[in-house]
């Protein structure tokens, strides 16, 4: 049987993103997949305002994967950061005021409302 690539990994991951792209309204978005020299496991870089994320994985993340250990939705709590990051980087900007919160707030609600009809 073939040895498991690092290659074979990011492309399962990228069939992954196919899958959860519809459901989670993320067409807009080209994310790309790398390997992260100080990524603990699996993480997603906020390029907040743009629509260019980044998953990025580690060792520990790629041997999970080659052993069966790592399961889909793994990659789906990573793509839902793309949701949440707006407001978290909203939150945490000293510049950010009560109307910017309440955009962002917003924004996420009526995405989650569009996962849901998306879902039904």
């Amino acid at each position: 049987m073939k040895e498991k690539t690092k290659t074979d990994f990011e492309n399962w991951i990228k069939k992954q993103v196919k899958i959860y792209k519809p459901v989670l309204g993320l067409e807009l978005q080209e994310i790309e997949i790398k390997q992260g020299k100080h990524t603990d496991y699996l993480s997603m870089d906020c390029c907040y305002p743009y629509l260019e994320p980044l998953i990025r994985y580690s060792d520990s993340a790629f041997e999970a994967w080659k052993k069966g250990n790592l399961p889909a939705d793994r990659i789906l709590h990573e793509l839902c950061h793309i949701l949440t990051d707006p407001l978290y980087v909203k939150a945490l900007s000293r510049h950010a005021g009560k109307a910017d919160i309440e955009d962002e707030r917003e924004r996420l609600t009526d995405t989650i409302s569009i996962i849901i009809r998306n879902l039904l």
